[in-house]
């Protein structure tokens, strides 16, 4: 046993906690060949460990720290935080309860159970654990950051938002807040202010992630170059980022450059545990570059890897409907439904493969199913809706939308629904008190705002579809109807040379739209342009020729 040795190991704790790494290490390292025996000499080698990344290293550490003195809740605290950095979730949550069996009173555990809880998409637990470190520790930020995440997760931004302005007021200058702050805003569709905070951020130490979230509002504004030219700046921010990559070659491909789509997600088609996204943006660019064959055999081999998997099932099936091989299509959705029946989007694209093959009752009756069994999936109740219409039965239609709206009496989008339906119809009163439910739950609904402006036109009260226009083409693509309706708005409310703006934006976007042709030579007309009216009038025609 090496002299004073009790002494050394104190003073190479005290190195550490200085925030002396390499000084600690050599002291530890020195006690540990000499063999001096301690539970705290393998625990803060694992501490140096983890500090340094190595965590396979700090995980054989605390394993003989815990060896040594198994009722000490620190090793198995630094335990969950190596299998939470590896991914390795489940083990980390079995870590930290053991820490709990030995520590009820450490805030920081209730904090991680949090976080981890949170990743997982256990909310539940994970406020439970949240309620017990705010209660341990009220002044602690890192909870409510740990909230916030959770809520985001699950789609819930307000109290998202909510989460990181309590870490503001705890924390001001927390490094992670303005990218935070700007994914609620950017999930709430405010998309300014979610801009104006990943501006913000860009200086700190999370710009990387500032510019994917600038990339990710260029590409809902549907500006694809400005898009990846955000991921590029990320990936030069952080060469590690996968998601950036990933997303910057998806939009190349959708503009078209393949040979730079490819040469940018082939990096991580290299590695042994690519994901399903990857592999499914692979085969969309090599189908893009006339490599069918390879597309389909690269998701194939998802599928072989493991065939009880429904999400590949449900990948393979997506990419054979959208390279028009229907009749296969129907087949490896059907298995992908049996594989993962609680995958909503399988019973969406089966209804749908269904439907491009004429079989419209079968594909009505398989969304039927669907929604019947997830009664909380807006979007299914909306399709049942959609295909029902398409069959020629609005009034079935709409009831499918009121049990929709039984089950989810706050969905916004399911309210616009009804609206619609009944704006179709012709019964305006209905389709106002419908649209006045929708945006009174959510003010920014795209769909809704886009009904209101149209709802105002065949009112007669051009003013105020006015007003409403200038809110919907804030949160709607220039492509979208609303738009030319605003535009129309404009013209009959006696400002053609506003309107004019709006239809030539309109007409850009969706050149295949007669009516946007038909308005424009309207709007030229009003001005004194009649030449430019007669074309905008020779295009309406040629536009809705029958080809």
């Amino acid at each position: 046993m090496w002299h004073d040795a009790e002494d050394r190991l104190s003073k190479a704790v005290e190195r550490f906690e200085e925030g002396a790494l390499e000084a600690a290490r050599i002291m530890l390292r020195n006690l540990d060949r000499r063999g001096v025996i301690s539970p705290r000499i393998d625990l803060y080698l694992g501490h140096c460990h983890l500090e340094e990344g190595e965590h396979r290293a700090a995980i054989r550490r605390y394993r003989r720290s815990i060896a040594l003195n198994a009722e000490s809740p620190a090793p198995w605290i630094g335990l969950g935080l190596c299998y939470g950095r590896l991914g390795l979730l489940e083990r980390a949550i079995d870590a930290f309860q053991n820490a709990l069996e030995r520590g009820r009173d450490i805030e920081e555990i209730h904090c991680n159970l949090t976080h981890c809880y949170a990743l997982a998409g256990d909310l539940a637990k994970a406020r439970e654990h949240a309620r017990e470190a705010v209660r341990l520790d009220p002044r602690c930020p890192h909870v409510h950051r740990h909230l916030a995440l959770a809520y985001l997760l699950v789609d819930d931004a307000r109290r998202s938002l909510r989460a990181w302005r309590r870490v503001r007021v705890l924390q001001p200058d927390h490094p992670e807040l303005p990218v935070g702050v700007g994914r609620a805003f950017a999930q709430l569709d405010r998309r300014d202010e979610a801009r104006r905070c990943y501006i913000d951020a860009l200086q700190g130490p999370f710009a990387a992630d500032a510019r994917y979230g600038l990339g990710d509002l260029a590409r809902a504004a549907e500006d694809l170059e400005s898009a990846v030219d955000h991921y590029r700046r990320a990936l030069e921010e952080d060469a590690g980022f996968e998601e950036a990559r990933l997303r910057a070659a998806q939009c190349l491909g959708e503009l078209g450059r393949y040979d730079e789509a490819w040469s940018t997600i082939a990096p991580l088609l290299s590695g042994e545990d690519r994901t399903e996204d990857v592999t499914a943006a692979a085969a969309a660019i090599l189908h893009g570059c006339g490599h069918r064959r390879r597309a389909i055999r690269l998701l194939r081999e998802l599928v072989a890897a493991d065939p009880t998997a429904g999400t590949a099932w449900l990948r393979l099936g997506r990419h054979l409907l959208e390279v028009g091989r229907t009749r296969p299509a129907v087949g490896v959705l059907r298995r992908a439904l049996r594989l993962a029946p609680e995958e909503p989007d399988t019973a969406r694209l089966l209804a749908r493969a269904l439907g491009r093959s004429g079989r419209r009752r079968e594909a009505v009756a398989v969304l039927a199913r669907a929604a019947h069994r997830h009664p909380g999936e807006q979007e299914l109740h909306v399709d049942v809706a959609a295909a029902l219409v398409a069959r020629g039965r609005p009034s079935a239609a709409e009831r499918a939308l009121l049990r929709g709206l039984s089950w989810n009496p706050e969905a916004a989008t399911l309210w616009a629904a009804a609206a619609e339906l009944a704006l179709d119809a012709g019964r305006l009163p209905l389709a106002r008190a419908r649209l006045r439910s929708a945006l009174r739950r959510n003010r920014r609904h795209a769909h809704a705002l886009g009904l209101l402006v149209r709802l105002l036109r065949a009112s007669g009260r051009y003013v105020r579809a006015v007003h409403a226009g200038r809110a919907a083409v804030r949160v709607l693509p220039a492509g979208d109807e609303a738009v030319r309706h605003y535009g129309q708005a404009l013209l009959e409310a006696g400002r053609p040379q506003e309107g004019l703006l709006q239809l030539r934006r309109y007409v850009l976007a969706a050149p295949h739209d007669p009516e946007g042709y038909g308005a424009m030579a309207l709007a030229l007309e009003a001005l004194g342009d009649e030449r430019g009216a007669h074309t905008q009038r020779r295009l309406r025609t040629l536009v809705a020729a029958p080809v």
